[in-house]
């Protein structure tokens, strides 16, 4: 289908109309520097167009953005884009990303010049926490005598939360229900009624709960003793971020991107993507083990610290306008 629809030139008609949209919006005000911020690449079509519109107005430099993983001309939905996309990697100045693999990526999916290319780590600002883990625990309804894990994410297949629910078993299994976690899995997504038919069907009722939405992540997220981040694709989540904030261990995929945030046995256990036998194993590490949890979580609120707050990224763009700018013809 998605096929068909490009070679009905529809999403390059809606393009076009966005480039129209965005020329008018530009175009009443002096503008220097321009930042579009994009999931992946080519993600959203209206910041290319943003960048043809830039262009035709006269805005002096671009930064683009891209905060996943470039899509190269594999697939033939994209064979007609690298006609725009050459136009946007000749309009834009730099191409920002989280993490050096986005930024190898760019290079080489796309052939952005590496001297376009940057990265500047993904910054939070914590948010308080206002709740005691106990409060949350009586809130929820969660047991009080087992340590308690959570998968914050949305409930479809690139988040891998099957695997969790795989290793889980696994580990009733292997270890019997003496020392077995309790799960929380927070969000919603097309994979709810398979994943939670999934839970009843290896008798796991008593061992996960769904929670759809939490309205206090933070609160969710200090009251969980580890967090779960078991995708399968590329991605840098920000609740990453948000659990190093908190002091707590994390359980990791080895996937490009992940790794730059968490380091194994240092800042958090990385395993292999769908190896659940791989997550009962670090979940049975991090259980039997109470100075690791401990050690893990430091270590992880040092990194963020220094790497991943919001006033070290914000300092960061500050300096790329301001190089910027000193390249500006006067």
């Amino acid at each position: 289908m998605k096929i068909i629809i490009n070679l009905l030139l529809i999403k390059y008609v809606y393009l076009f109309i966005n480039f129209i949209i965005l020329r008018k919006i530009i175009r009443r005000t002096r503008i220097d520097i321009l930042h579009i911020n994009n999931g992946g690449y080519p993600g959203a079509y209206s910041t290319i167009a943003m960048v043809f519109a830039a262009k035709l107005c006269g805005v002096r430099r671009v930064v683009y953005v891209v905060n996943n993983i470039a899509q190269g001309y594999h697939s033939p939905e994209r064979w007609l884009d690298y006609i725009f996309d050459q136009g946007v990697i000749r309009y834009v100045a730099r191409f920002v990303t989280g993490s050096q693999y986005a930024a190898q990526q760019l290079y080489e999916n796309l052939g952005v010049p590496q001297t376009k290319i940057m990265y500047i780590h993904n910054g939070i600002a914590p948010r308080a926490v206002t709740e005691t883990r106990e409060q949350v625990i009586q809130r929820r309804e969660f047991p009080e005598n087992r340590l308690i894990f959570a998968v914050i994410a949305l409930l479809e297949e690139r988040k891998g939360q099957i695997y969790v629910l795989k290793a889980l078993k696994q580990f009733k299994d292997t270890y019997g229900e003496s020392t077995m976690p309790f799960c929380i899995i927070e969000g919603t997504g097309v994979d709810e009624e398979s994943l939670k038919k999934f839970v009843k069907e290896q008798g796991l009722e008593g061992d996960v709960r769904f929670i759809a939405h939490e309205p206090q992540i933070f609160n969710l997220i200090n009251a969980s003793d580890f967090i779960v981040v078991p995708s399968i694709r590329n991605e840098f989540p920000n609740i990453l971020l948000e659990a190093m904030s908190l002091s707590k261990p994390i359980i990791g995929v080895d996937y490009p991107g992940i790794p730059e945030q968490i380091e194994d046995m240092k800042s958090g256990l990385l395993v292999k993507p769908k190896d659940a036998a791989g997550l009962m194993y670090a979940m049975k590490k991090i259980i039997d083990n109470n100075d690791l949890r401990i050690t893990l979580g430091k270590n992880a609120k040092m990194k963020f610290e220094t790497q991943f707050t919001d006033k070290i990224a914000t300092r960061h763009y500050v300096e790329l306008y301001k190089q910027l700018i000193e390249e500006m013809p006067s």
